[in-house]
């Protein structure tokens, strides 16, 4: 495992003067080998991405006023994300309105989606069977000042064990 990271490091600092005269800054590329070590992956809205457990892909991530008649309280904005997922386990795996979240600088704690409302929103609880997928939107309420949010999933096993956490950046 130490070679590995030697040897990717070590490319990483042959590519590093490559990529910064073709406009990539040191910083984004020490970011990428972070994360490339880390495990971590910063994605982005209509790519999907593989879990241990599962594939997701964010379909859609917008900006809305109300959803099935619900309107955010004064202050506050929603964004109405549209997932799928697809389990890729052998076995069938608990999936909730609790596995993604909506994170910024700002925010105090995790935001996650309401309770759903109508059968298009993902239930509080479901469980997933091997092969079997599924499409639900998720309704966030987060505060309507908040710059630059985040919509993540991080793994975590039945051990309390966290891998990768996913990053999708709102635009």
């Amino acid at each position: 495992m130490k070679r590995k990271i030697a040897i990717f490091l070590s490319m990483a600092l042959l590519i590093l003067p490559l990529m910064a005269s073709c406009g990539t800054s040191a910083a984004e590329v020490a970011d990428k080998v972070a994360q490339a070590l880390s495990g971590d992956v910063t994605g982005e809205v209509g790519k999907t991405y593989k879990t241990d457990w599962f594939e997701f892909n964010i379909k859609s991530i917008t900006k809305v006023d109300t959803y099935a008649g619900y309107k955010a309280a004064d202050g506050n904005q929603l964004y109405d994300v549209l997932v799928y997922e697809k389990n890729i386990f052998d076995e069938d795996i608990p999936m909730g309105t609790s596995d993604f979240y909506f994170d910024a600088e700002t925010f105090e704690e995790y935001i996650y989606p309401i309770d759903p409302i109508d059968n298009t929103m993902m239930p509080g609880e479901f469980m997933l069977k091997p092969k079997d997928t599924a499409e639900y939107h998720m309704i966030y309420e987060i505060p309507a000042d908040t710059v630059d949010p985040k919509l993540m999933y991080t793994e975590i096993d039945e051990n309390d064990t966290q891998g990768a956490t996913f990053t999708i950046i709102v635009k």
